[in-house]
């Protein structure tokens, strides 16, 4: 390879945009500021995730020396599913290695990779798509700096032993091209043909020994596959920037510092963009000026920066190791910030749903917007657990299975028993709707007003503002009085007025009462009873029994207040005097005599009969 000059862009011409870089940086910064606690923590934990991953991981396929897993019942291998095209084209070495070549020179890198075997590569599935092609086009240039490769050199009929490059009728110094003798095409676990896991595993050590060294004159004009960016990445450094340090070539740590600024600013323009656009909307829809808040769109910068830095290390041509830890790093990153940006997404959508519902005079919109957002976190948050396990999924399924339909997915089933049940009384609460969020109810003890319906339990805010939590399994069951549903609140008293009350002002109290409960705006006025009721020790005692016709507790506390007030004033105006507990003590200087009534009580029966037909007839005739 040809050393090409790199041009470094000097600081002169950054100068002609000096308020606009000013800014940028500044922002940057603050950016990095805000971000780096979040990015670290995300970093280390995915990192331990994907290096603990890497250290149980199971091969996909058994190597060719190996034999393949066999069953219990006949002991046979199991031979995976084979495409019959593709086992027609790699039936043998012979086959393979037209494949190979064919598919290489005419840019499809895809398909060439079929013949590579990536069973020992151990590597996420990103990690090894993101791979497979520069490890083809690197195979290939390899080859072409050893030896002009003829097909028809290479058995189409080997049995089962693999086959070394050295091995065909090649020419190739063995002592100039010692690694002719570990390119080698070996049967995989399906039974096809293809470079083994050793020599795949070798490949980039094998590219970086060759590197120095000019293909074959044979091969000048016939490799016509486009060079993979990362390789036309490589090429565009000096050989200097080339040399290894600390684990990578020094232009790859330089290409990952441009990919972090390349992230932070993705995120900075995307949530001034974002800004931008929100307040443009605004302006055009009712001329509202809204202030330039880019914080509120930090989900979704984060997003496009976790975005950004993932396709953009993919392009760096990382050694595979390094490459699949960090994908799996940024592949965290990106699903939180995923996660966050459909939670703000979610709020905002519901805050301006339940600014539409509050203008509605139902409020069921009130329970079923917190229900429904909810609801929607928990799949994005369940979403993001299963994309991110995903990654991991292929190298555990059998134990994941085994552990789910065996005792630990009873266990997980008995566990899960009541967030079942409480789900199902979300959803008996929704569509029943016994009460709404702002009732007043009372159930098993606990009475306050409704404040939130949620997924597993509801929350009721009591009269001495503590908060209870209800399961929601707890709802189905029991019975719930809804206090906030009553159409009349119910009013029941004893007006007590003293004994020297006469019966004439007991009668026009009465009525004065009856008339006060028809005139009053939000009494009932069909239904009502003020009567004499009783007879206590000391005092006559008035039944008030009556209702209020109230749309909530506040309006029916006012209304006592001014039925009551009234009725202390009818009481001065008729000189009734309200009774409280007392007692008399009568002194007597001598013997006491009762005096002699007013009636002849010669005969005390008759007597009695006389006077009482005497009161009840003129009654009645008040009555008829």
């Amino acid at each position: 390879m040809h050393p090409r000059s790199f041009a470094v862009p000097t600081n002169r011409r950054f100068c002609h945009t000096s308020a606009f870089s000013s800014n940028l940086e500044v922002g940057m910064m603050r950016c990095l500021k805000h971000h780096i606690l979040l990015t670290i923590l995300s970093l280390l934990v995915s990192g331990l995730l994907a290096i603990s991953a890497q250290a149980q991981q199971v091969p996909a396929s058994n190597p060719p020396d190996q034999p393949a897993a066999t069953t219990q019942q006949d002991n046979e291998p199991s031979v995976p599913k084979v495409d019959p095209e593709l086992q027609k084209r790699l039936k043998s070495p012979q086959a393979m290695i037209y494949t190979f070549l064919d598919s290489v020179n005419n840019n499809r890198l895809r398909e060439a990779a079929w013949c590579l075997d990536f069973s020992g590569l151990t590597a996420t599935e990103e990690a090894r798509l993101a791979k497979e092609q520069e490890l083809v086009f690197k195979l290939k240039e390899v080859l072409d700096k050893l030896v002009r490769i003829e097909p028809s050199l290479f058995p189409s009929d080997p049995g089962d032993d693999p086959v070394s490059l050295n091995q065909t009728a090649h020419d190739i110094p063995v002592e100039d091209h010692p690694i002719a003798a570990e390119i080698i095409i070996a049967k995989s676990a399906d039974g096809l043909w293809r470079f083994s896991p050793e020599t795949v595993a070798s490949i980039e050590q094998f590219h970086e020994d060759y590197l120095d060294r000019d293909r074959v004159k044979e091969m000048t004009a016939e490799n016509q596959a486009e060079l993979p960016f990362p390789l036309w990445l490589a090429k565009q450094f000096p050989p200097e920037m080339q040399k290894t340090r600390f684990l990578l070539p020094i232009y790859q740590w330089i290409s990952l510092v441009a990919v972090a600024l390349l992230g932070l600013i993705a995120d900075r323009l995307t949530r001034l963009l974002l800004a931008g656009l929100i307040a443009a909307w605004f302006r055009l829809k009712d001329g509202t000026r809204v202030p330039l808040v880019r914080d509120m769109w930090r989900p979704v910068g984060l997003l496009m920066q976790g975005v950004t830095w993932y396709f953009a290390t993919i392009l760096i041509g990382l050694p595979v190791g390094v490459l699949d830890v960090l994908l799996v790093c940024l592949k965290f990153f990106a699903i939180i910030a995923a996660v966050w940006t459909a939670f703000h997404v979610i709020d905002l959508l519901s805050r301006a749903i339940l600014r539409q519902t509050a203008k509605t005079d139902t409020r069921f919109d009130d329970l079923l917007v917190p229900l429904v957002s909810k609801s929607l976190k928990v799949m994005a948050a369940c979403a993001g657990v299963l994309i991110f396990a995903g990654t991991f999924v292929d190298w555990k399924v059998a134990g994941l299975l085994g552990g789910v339909l065996g005792l630990g997915g009873m266990a997980l089933a008995f566990a899960a028993q009541d967030a079942i049940s409480n789900v199902f009384g979300s959803l008996t609460v929704l569509l029943d709707r016994p009460f709404e969020v702002g009732d007043w109810i009372v159930t098993d003890g606990v009475e306050g007003e409704v404040e939130t319906v949620g997924f597993r339990s509801t929350r009721v805010r009591t009269f001495y503002n503590s908060v209870i939590t209800l399961p929601n399994s707890q709802l189905t069951t029991a019975a719930v009085d809804n206090m906030g549903r009553r159409k009349f609140r119910r009013f029941k008293t004893t007006l007590g007025v003293q004994y020297d009350t006469r019966p004439e002002q007991i009668e026009a109290f009465c009525e004065g009462v009856r008339e006060l409960l028809r005139r009053h705006r939000y009494t009932r006025k069909d239904y009502f009873h003020v009567y004499f009721n009783d007879l206590s020790d000391s005092s006559l005692n008035i039944l008030l029994y009556c209702f209020f016709e109230c749309p909530d507790w506040t309006t029916e506390l006012r209304e006592r207040h001014r039925l009551l007030v009234d009725i202390m004033k009818l009481a001065e105006r008729l000189s009734v005097q309200f009774a409280f507990p007392t007692r008399t003590l009568h002194m007597f200087p001598g013997d006491a005599t009762a005096s002699d009534p007013p009636v002849d009580c010669t005969d005390p029966l008759r007597a009695g009969q006389t006077e009482a037909a005497q009161i009840a007839g003129s009654v009645q005739d008040e009555e008829g």
